[in-house]
């Protein structure tokens, strides 16, 4: 249940950057400086509302699967709370402040670790106290973005600023959300079809599975969020080289990382497997998990460059276009993987699915540098 509710939060945090962080810097990128306090408003706005609403959509899906009302509440709260610093890092990041958001990251480790070192020696019983560290984490992590960004987001509310934003929706958030919902399906439709068809309990060792490849995980995350609104005000300059350049410099980098990670993993399920998983884990089991997860982070890697090319560069919906088809193909193949080869096996699914993402996310990159001509030799 927990690994669950964990894939659920990261669907919604999927949501927000899709709602608000996608195309905030595009729309500043767009805007007159007189103007953009006006588009601050209306995304802050529009956040607190949906923020409200997805913290009762979180409580009852904690109580569907089970949980206690304390950790449905606990739940609400540590979604809630991730969310609101899903939109104070992408104004950070767009508004030229990126050490607020590092020094928030700081922050926000600092106070899991402590809150984790005080779960170990308590050792309470109820999932509950685990969300409830990630939430009080999350608010803590909110002060380092000052006094402008919580009086944005908390003081100057307006339902006219809530309205407003059916204009960026129409333009930029609603293909920006089929995106991200058909890519949910295409990276994490093992998640939820190997928990219906199979239980809960079948998808533990796939989550654990996929826990060391999480450093991946974390550096394609952040440097996202850094790069896009980077690309988003180089695409706005018309420096289009360096804008190819940036999507060379970040595919490289996450190479880099993904060689440091395949050397490390096999080094620490060697020496000290017991420090990560419970012995009741099958070890074939992890470890052919562990082989599928490396080769689905290798191809996501390659095409999220340009991802966020394409998002930067306000084409949400030819990313959209892209991850429908991908999706459909991601969801037939995990289910007749789950059927024929197990829960583990789902993992190859979400492989092809990748697979199908990145070609079509690379023809679009292809597109989008044709109708931009000359200005590729800027």
């Amino acid at each position: 249940m927990f690994a669950f509710l964990l894939i659920a939060q990261q669907f919604s945090i999927g949501i927000w950057s899709a709602l608000f962080s996608a195309p905030l810097p595009v729309l500043l990128e767009k805007s007159d400086p007189s103007q953009r306090i006006e588009v601050l408003r209306c995304l802050f706005s529009t956040n607190l509302v949906l923020i409200g609403l997805a913290a009762l959509a979180f409580t009852l899906l904690s109580l569907g699967l089970g949980a206690t009302g304390w950790t449905a509440a606990a739940f609400a709260v540590c979604s809630g709370a991730a969310l609101l610093r899903v939109v104070a890092r992408a104004h950070a990041y767009s508004t030229g402040a990126p050490m607020r958001t590092v020094r928030s990251d700081l922050v926000y480790s600092a106070a899991v670790g402590c809150g984790v070192l005080i779960l170990i020696l308590l050792n309470p019983p109820a999932v509950g106290f685990f969300f409830l560290v990630l939430g009080v984490s999350a608010l803590v992590a909110l002060m380092p973005f000052g006094s402008q960004y919580f009086l944005l987001q908390f003081f100057r509310f307006g339902t006219g600023d809530v309205a407003a934003y059916s204009l960026v929706w129409r333009q930029h958030s609603g293909w920006s959300l089929t995106g991200v919902i058909t890519t949910e399906l295409t990276v994490n439709s093992h998640a939820y079809l190997v928990t219906l068809l199979a239980g809960p309990a079948a998808f533990a060792p796939v989550a654990a599975s996929a826990l060391l490849t999480r450093p991946l995980g974390v550096a394609m995350n952040a440097m996202t969020e850094f790069e896009r609104p980077r690309m988003a005000r180089q695409i706005g300059e018309n420096r289009i080289r360096d804008v190819l350049r940036s999507a060379s410099g970040f595919r490289w980098t996450l190479i880099v990382i993904w060689i440091m990670t395949a050397i490390s993993v096999p080094a620490v399920a060697l020496i000290a497997p017991g420090i990560l998983f419970a012995p009741q884990y099958d070890a074939n089991v992890l470890a052919a998990g562990l082989a599928l997860w490396m080769a689905v982070t290798a191809v996501r890697l390659m095409r999220l460059p340009e991802s966020v090319l394409l998002q930067a560069a306000g084409c949400f919906r030819g990313l959209a276009m892209a991850s429908i088809l991908s999706a459909c193909i991601s969801v037939v193949a995990v289910a007749l993987l789950i059927l024929v080869g197990g829960p583990v096996w789902s993992i190859a699914g979400i492989l092809i699915g990748e697979a199908a993402c990145g070609f079509g996310i690379w023809r679009q990159a292809r597109r989008w540098r044709s109708t931009i001509g000359g200005g590729v030799s800027q």
